[in-house]
């Protein structure tokens, strides 16, 4: 598949919405099982609650270098909703973002990323270093190589 000519670049204003995430540091084959046992965990509080999202997962990574991950993820609200213990309230990115939506699995999201970096130096655009994923496709109900994810560079404000 040729990403280049499937995934189209957007600069978009992100308003910021309420959430409840969990933040951590991870390496990068525990990704997929520490989003499983965190979603519950948030999906569980949210729960007890009485509160449901109001959109999809997401992740915003904070460092990525190699194998060691900064990461934060969780669920949008519609209304703020205290957290507990790792989980905390807090809110959605707000600003500008560079923004593509990529379909296919998780593991080649780095194409994405590729793609991305190249329209920022095409279009001499400063990153913030936080990369946001939202995870618009449920994996356990969508096959892998039709997994749609939207992915986003934050802009430095100037």
């Amino acid at each position: 598949m040729d990403f280049e000519q499937t995934l189209f670049p957007e600069i978009r204003k992100l308003s910021p919405r309420p959430a409840l995430t969990i933040r951590t540091r991870t390496r990068g084959n525990g990704i997929a099982s520490l989003f499983e046992s965190g979603y519950e965990s948030i999906a569980r509080l949210l729960r007890e609650k009485g509160a449901q999202p109001s959109g999809p997962p997401f992740a915003l990574y904070y460092q990525m270098d190699g194998d060691d991950l900064e990461v934060e993820f969780g669920f949008p609200l519609k209304e703020p909703v205290d957290g507990s213990g790792s989980i905390k309230a807090t809110w959605t990115p707000s600003g500008k973002a560079l923004v593509t939506v990529y379909t296919g699995p998780y593991s080649s999201l780095e194409s994405a990323y590729e793609f991305l970096m190249k329209c920022v130096a095409e279009n001499k655009l400063t990153p913030n270093g936080i990369a946001y994923e939202v995870y618009l496709d449920d994996p356990s109900e969508t096959p892998s190589k039709k997994l749609k994810t939207q992915v986003a560079l934050l802009l430095a404000e100037k």
